[in-house]
């Protein structure tokens, strides 16, 4: 089982663009560009066309509906997030999702010295895994070809240890044991 790179998450989006906003725009500005190209963050470059920061829909909400500022005066550069986290592009699928989970962090930005080759979200990384889900079940399983087929069209048993949902159904079995449970009101 190959892992999944960085470098391929960014090839797969489709695009290459990054969207980007100088420090200088306004939170209205960069929410604009966010509505206009449908996505959830925007780099924020300053005068040297370098990452100062990234400016996401979590900042709006907290950085700016919740502390009551209005967006179309309010200077990006007051609210973005400054400090960024990175991968490069040989980093693994798995290495980044745990990045993002330690920090809380829902995009991070993939460079490789000063060269930015893209900016990867939450949503890109659960792309790949999806897309990459049976593929790794098959690795995982050592099946292959007929087995694998078989394998998709086997019911799944799930165990009743594991089940949370309370059983309706009558028992037949005699109990052994004292109930603990208290009683449903």
């Amino acid at each position: 089982m190959t892992p999944i790179l960085i470098e391929q998450v960014v090839r797969d989006r489709g695009s290459d663009e990054l969207f980007s906003v100088p420090a200088s725009a306004t939170v209205a500005d960069a929410v604009l560009e966010m509505v206009q190209r449908d996505i959830g963050a925007v780099l924020v470059m300053n005068e040297e066309q370098l990452v100062a920061g990234i400016f996401t829909e979590r900042d709006l909400l907290k950085r700016v509906v919740h502390a009551g500022l209005d967006a179309q005066s309010t200077p990006l550069s007051l609210v973005m997030t400054r400090e960024l986290c990175f991968v490069t592009p040989g980093t693994t699928l798995e290495s980044a999702m745990a990045l993002m989970h330690l920090r809380h962090h829902r995009h991070l930005l993939v460079i490789d010295g000063p060269v930015v080759h893209g900016l990867v979200s939450m949503r890109d990384l659960v792309y790949q895994i999806v897309r990459h889900g049976q593929e790794w079940a098959q690795a995982a399983m050592g099946t292959g070809g007929a087995q694998a087929d078989a394998v998709d069209e086997a019911p799944i048993a799930v165990p009743t240890a594991l089940s949370t949902a309370p059983s309706t159904a009558p028992s037949t079995a005699p109990s052994t044991a004292p109930s603990t449970a208290a009683p449903h009101k």
